[in-house]
């Protein structure tokens, strides 16, 4: 973590601002509803598809959120969003679980989408991709295990909290968490290594250097700078004429439709096969801190081989891993899945920015993920599949089915891509 002088090379404490960012992003807009969904249920007499649809809903104009974003990051860079991000989101945590009618509850769930994604997503991994290179797997490794570790602690953390003082206490609690990344984010954020005599990884070189490895480009009659030489703008044009964007998409957004499925309601299905509250919730704080390794570790292998490769292997063996959970009379099959997917479903989102980033280059890699993330509205079939499910049959297993189906097919999508050419 140091550079030549001894020092902590400062990308390491951006890393420290995306870990807590994505820890509150995904914590408050996906985990802590294992928490929150059941006593919902019960105080507004509300369906569980009745609250998946509000992630539809999140997940919809989030991704349309991510896609403005990441235009905007190209312009401006990521202090502002993660301010702006972080009041509105904290704001909207704290009126949704208040909300008494299905609309509002909607619209508190949009809006808390919308703040989380210009603080969290690609903007948080956005601030990381900035300053490494070399050890971009690592960082971002390390950065979206905040993802994961969130499910380990705040759906546990919110059901003490609910079950000692209800759910309005609760919210505002970690609402005002979430107000906690704006000073953050203002004071510690800066967006490029270069702008302080730095570059990537913390690698000091000389001016001479520094005029060599980096040039001006003008693509559409925009000027982008620090762009290294030789290595291409992908813009939206040169992106859609290659096969890796429309690969990584589609592959991505399959093996996301089950993990949302899986992770958005992991602590409901337990008490349905029979573990009580507490059993249950500890279940799925396991399996999401063994994601929180599992992110970590995904992230080391893409330093080390091919990214490719290894996100083709993820979905594979996230796809075998689903099959343990379908045997319910066998705890040490649920114990396996819980470590087994949990390891791997932590490794989707920490490798979706690497293989980006290793693939299209560092300084496209704004302008190119607002693009592939459009694919992942898709996932919000997933939160559909999995309430339909449990409503209509009983049981999220034909679900899960489904989502194991989706895994291979993207696995071998995903064995298919090859780096793209740079179409002129």
């Amino acid at each position: 973590m140091q550079h030549g002088n001894g020092k902590i090379f400062y990308g390491w404490y951006i890393v420290g601002v995306a870990f807590f960012a994505h820890f509150m992003s995904v914590g408050t807009g996906f985990y802590v509803f294992n928490a929150f969904m059941e006593p919902l249920c019960e105080l507004r007499n509300w369906t569980r598809t009745d609250i998946n649809i509000a992630l539809v809903c999140g997940t919809f104009f989030g991704v349309i959120g991510q896609f403005i974003y990441g235009t905007i990051i190209v312009r401006t860079g990521v202090r502002i969003l993660m301010l702006i991000g972080s009041m509105v989101g904290g704001i909207a945590f704290i009126l949704l679980m208040r909300a008494e009618q299905l609309w509002q509850f909607y619209l508190c769930y949009i809006l808390l989408y919308l703040g989380n994604g210009a603080y969290g997503g690609i903007v948080a991994s956005t601030a990381v991709n900035n300053w490494f290179h070399e050890k971009r797997g690592k960082a971002l490794g390390f950065a979206t295990a905040g993802m994961s570790f969130s499910g380990a602690i705040l759906p546990l953390l919110a059901m003490i909290i609910i079950l000692q003082t209800g759910i309005d206490r609760a919210s505002l609690i970690i609402g005002f968490a979430i107000l906690t990344i704006a000073p953050l984010a203002w004071f510690v954020v800066r967006d490029w290594p270069e702008d302080y005599g730095l570059f990537p990884d913390g690698v000091c070189k000389s001016n001479t250097e520094k005029e060599e490895a980096s040039s001006v480009s003008e693509v559409s009659g925009k000027t982008i700078h620090n762009v290294p030489s030789g290595e291409v703008f992908w813009t939206f044009p040169r992106l859609v004429r290659t096969g890796t964007f429309w690969k990584l998409g589609i592959s991505y957004s399959m093996v996301m439709i089950g993990t949302v499925g899986v992770m958005s309601q992991l602590k409901p299905r337990f008490s349905d096969i029979g573990f009580s509250d507490m059993a249950a919730m500890g279940m799925m704080a396991a399996t999401a801190f063994t994601g929180s390794v599992g992110k970590y570790f995904w992230g080391l292998l893409c330093d080390r081989f091919e990214s490719r490769r290894i996100v083709a292997i993820l979905a594979a063996v996230n796809g075998l891993s689903l099959g343990l959970a379908l045997c319910r009379n066998s705890l040490p099959a649920l114990w396996l899945f819980i470590f087994i997917f949990g390891f791997t479903m932590g490794g989707v989102m920490s490798t979706y920015p690497i293989i980006i980033a290793d693939l299209f280059g560092r300084k496209s890699f704004p302008s190119v993920i607002r693009f592939v993330s459009m694919f992942l509205i898709l996932q919000l079939f997933g939160y559909i599949l999995a309430g339909q499910s449990f409503d209509r049959m009983g049981s999220y297993d034909p679900a899960y089915i489904l989502f194991i189906v989706l895994d291979f097919l993207a696995a071998i999508l995903l064995f298919t891509v090859k780096r793209p050419v740079k179409a002129e």
